[in-house]
């Protein structure tokens, strides 16, 4: 009997999109990268956010020459439109990937309005989508995130949500003393950011209600992104500092407030910072 030998070929896809697309949907996707670059300077979504953030802030570039949202970490917008329509927690109800960038706007950039079916949110869509050229669709029942980095997001959810709940004074000082020596040089004494970085907390930062204001959320973000000097933090620092930025003043969300974030893990952030 002859055997089968089957070659089986691993090809490992982070992005495919090459060259822009032609005519008219080529200078959509190229609107949308702009705003995504320069969110809060572009003409038409200056008036959509009162933060001074960016989109790349947080999905970032690969490097220093390349496109925003392709960094191979959290944050990476590659496959991200292969999981839509998908199942959102927070809606209870399945959204559209515009009703996602939607609640960027409004609640990490501080939104003035909704995005939905407007030329920014046709915009961005149209450049992450873009991002995930000749990727398979892989619709999510689970969560409105990247195939690529779904099962990482939840592991890591699951690990800060047990280090949280432990949570005590002795740690918000340890998260305030690794923020200066860590993060301070780029984003400031006072959190309000330097230069190209970004404001972590005050009135121009992400709301109480944003992604990167959920501890679990920002702690996983940041142990997948920073400190951008290679520095490794172990998971308790990573833990630490996140809890000394989000205990910082930031706007509310339609009456969320900081320490309401506190309180779904059962924290009393009084008790925590003094």
């Amino acid at each position: 009997m002859k055997k089968k030998i089957v070659l089986i070929f691993i090809i490992t896809v982070f992005s495919m999109a090459g060259e822009y697309p032609q005519g008219k949907l080529g200078e959509v996707v190229k609107l949308g990268e702009d705003i995504v670059n320069h969110t809060d300077t572009n003409t038409l979504s200056k008036p959509y956010v009162r933060s001074q953030l960016q989109c790349s802030n947080c999905h970032r570039k690969k490097g220093a020459d390349s496109r925003a949202g392709t960094a191979k970490t959290i944050g990476t917008f590659v496959g991200t439109s292969t999981s839509f329509p998908a199942y959102s927690k927070r809606h209870k109800d399945i959204i559209s990937l515009q009703n996602r960038i939607d609640g960027c706007f409004l609640r990490c950039m501080n939104g003035t309005k909704s995005v939905v079916n407007t030329k920014v949110g046709i915009a961005v869509e149209s450049y992450i989508t873009w991002l995930s050229t000749g990727m398979p669709v892989k619709m999510s029942s689970k969560a409105p995130r990247t195939p690529l980095k779904i099962e990482m997001w939840s592991k890591s959810r699951k690990k800060f949500i047990a280090l949280f709940k432990k949570t005590t004074h002795q740690n918000y000082l340890s998260g305030k003393a690794l923020y200066v020596k860590e993060c301070a040089s780029c984003h400031g004494d006072d959190g309000q950011g330097k230069g190209t970085f970004p404001p972590l907390w005050g009135s121009t930062s992400y709301t109480a209600d944003g992604s990167m204001a959920k501890l679990p959320n920002a702690a996983t973000w940041i142990e997948d992104n920073m400190p951008l000097n290679n520095t490794h933090l172990t998971d308790q620092q990573t833990a630490d500092i996140t809890l000394y930025i989000n205990a910082q003043p930031r706007p509310e969300y339609r009456g969320f407030k900081v320490e309401d974030n506190f309180k779904k893990l059962g924290l009393d952030l009084e008790k925590i910072k003094n």
